[in-house]
This record gives structure tokens, C-alpha cells and sequence, in this order.
């Protein structure tokens, strides 16, 4: 990627930041895994960036929605291995 695009990656109308995608794919995961939305709540306040709320909100959502059609939550799991009621 480095030797295509030497400068970076600009966008014609919102500029695409990097750093903005990792964020949302942080909070994708965490959300998956933990089977919660308020996920995207806590990474709005860790970064402080509003402007990146629509694109986390969709992640998580779409990540808790498939994470909880295929597995059960981190949580589930480790109750069910050491089968506590």
C-alpha cells in the first residue's frame, strides 16, 4: 500500500483518517464479543470524536447482530464452561 499510495489516501469530499476506522473496528469487536451496544457509548467517551458516531453505531450494531445469530457472548461462554447456574 506504502509504494501505491506514497502520500496517503484523500478523499474529494470527507477525508479518509485511518485512525477513524480503527476505532470503529475496535468497537465492532469488543461489541461482538461482549454482546452489548453500549460499546459504541464508551468509545464516544474514551476518544471524545462525535464525528465518527454514525459509522460506529452501524459496526456495532451490525457486528452484535451477527455475533448473536452465531455465537453466544464472552460472558455466556464463560459461564457455561465453569457450569455455574
Amino acid at each position: 500500500m506504502a509504494t501505491m499510495f506514497p502520500d496517503g489516501i484523500h478523499g474529494d469530499v470527507y477525508p479518509i483518517v485511518p485512525g477513524g476506522y480503527a476505532v470503529v473496528g475496535a468497537a465492532a469487536l469488543s461489541g461482538a464479543v461482549t454482546h452489548t451496544v453500549s460499546t459504541a457509548v464508551i468509545v464516544f467517551e474514551l476518544t471524545g470524536q462525535i464525528s465518527h458516531i454514525l459509522p460506529v453505531m452501524i459496526a456495532v450494531i451490525l457486528a452484535n447482530a451477527v455475533a448473536q445469530a452465531l455465537q453466544p457472548s464472552l460472558y455466556d461462554s464463560i459461564i457455561l464452561a465453569i457450569n455455574t447456574p
